[in-house]
C-alpha cells in the first residue's frame, strides 16, 4: 500500500491562500490577547490596604470605580467617593486605599 498521495497543482493553490489568508488574522487576535492580559492580585502582592502614603488612587495605573481615568492625588475631599475602582495591569476590583508591588506614582 502506497503512501504517497498525489494532489493536483489546484487543490494544493486553493489550500495556500486559505492559508496565507487565515495567517494574516492570526497576529491581531494573539496580540489583543496579550494586551488584555492583566497580572493576578496574587503575583503583585496585591493588598487592601496602603503602604505608607502609597495608596492605589495615587499610582497611575489605577482607573476610578466611576470609568473616570484618577491616578492622582486629588481625592474630591470626602472619602465617599472612594469606592472600588479597576486597575490597567492588575485584574480584578481595586481599593482606591490598597496597594501592590506595581505601584507607580501619577
Amino acid at each position: 500500500m502506497s503512501t504517497d498521495r498525489k494532489i493536483s497543482r489546484r487543490t494544493w493553490l486553493k489550500g495556500m491562500t486559505l492559508f496565507s489568508g487565515a495567517a494574516w488574522l492570526l497576529p491581531p487576535m494573539l496580540a489583543s490577547t496579550a494586551a488584555d492580559a492583566k497580572a493576578s492580585k496574587r503575583s503583585v502582592h496585591y493588598r487592601d490596604y496602603p503602604k505608607g502614603m502609597q495608596m492605589c488612587h495615587m499610582c497611575k495605573f489605577y482607573i476610578a470605580g466611576g470609568g473616570g481615568r484618577s491616578g492622582g492625588m486629588c481625592m474630591g475631599g470626602s472619602m465617599g467617593m472612594m469606592g472600588t475602582g479597576a486597575c490597567q495591569v492588575v485584574e480584578g476590583e481595586i481599593s482606591p486605599m490598597g496597594w501592590c508591588d506595581l505601584y507607580a506614582p501619577a
